[in-house]
């Protein structure tokens, strides 16, 4: 649903003043090590100090096995997180090809307060709510776990629309599909169950949302009507031929046709 940034997101972003950062600061092994380290040494330093008036000897134990090697995991850790950070839009550079300017351009309008956040407020894991896209007059953003999030201009986005309908593991997968133009001239990927061949992105959280397709289907609609030019349905037929786009038989052969056609 359509709703202001969520707290810690929006905390985050006025923190470094980029929602492209407050996203690439979420994830990481440096900041991961530098947490772990800060609670073990924490640990290490509540049981261990109070312990040193009643056993010294104990208590200097506790702190060596605990407080000095958490010390020793939280500084490189934040120093890795450190340069993760510093080099934030470098990340996004070779990431969307987009140059530096054109990505401070897009966190403007990311920041702006008409950028249109969609929440996703109900999960099976019962999660907090996330802010899973953002999307601008001339951007589309994706929460992208671990990495960030994914960037698009919606000039390159060739397709965009919620499927149900994608064979995986543990029966079809639902999600928002989105397929750019570097995507059709790419190398597709072979379905291992159809023996199709597809390409694009899909949102890792989403996959998980009670309400994938209230999110997705919200998020449709609004790059669609920002640019419409953007396929928005899965199943098309150009010229009398139906083309399925996650399904296809020569990827690059097919989305030619459906362009030229």
């Amino acid at each position: 649903m359509k709703a202001e940034m969520t707290k810690s997101l929006r905390k985050t972003a006025e923190k470094y003043g980029s929602v492209l950062a407050a996203f690439r600061s979420q994830g990481g092994a440096g900041k991961g090590l530098a947490a772990g380290g800060i609670a073990v040494a924490a640990m290490g330093i509540l049981i261990g100090v109070p312990l040193l008036y009643v056993n010294f000897a104990g208590g200097l134990v506790v702190l060596m096995i605990l407080a000095v090697p958490g010390i020793a995991m939280a500084i490189p850790g934040a120093i890795v997180h450190k340069v993760r950070m510093k080099d934030y839009l470098e990340y996004y550079h070779k990431q969307t090809g987009y140059s530096i300017e054109e990505l401070r351009a897009a966190d403007q309008e990311l920041m702006s307060p008409d950028a249109v956040k969609i929440v996703s407020r109900t999960s099976r894991s019962g999660v907090r709510p996330e802010t899973v896209f953002i999307i601008t007059p001339h951007y589309f953003l994706s929460v992208w776990a671990m990495y960030g999030c994914y960037l698009r201009r919606l000039d390159d986005i060739v397709a965009a629309f919620y499927s149900n309908e994608i064979p995986g593991i543990n029966g079809f997968r639902r999600n928002l599909f989105v397929i750019t133009r570097w995507d059709i001239r790419s190398k597709p990927v072979k379905n291992a169950y159809t023996g199709k061949q597809y390409m694009g992105f899909e949102n890792a959280i989403l996959s998980d949302m009670k309400n994938c397709r209230e999110v997705c289907e919200e998020a449709v609609a609004e790059i669609a009507a920002r640019a419409p030019h953007i396929i928005t349905c899965q199943n098309i037929i150009v010229k009398g031929v139906r083309y399925n786009l996650i399904s296809m038989d020569d990827w690059q052969r097919d989305w030619t046709n459906i362009l030229e056609g």
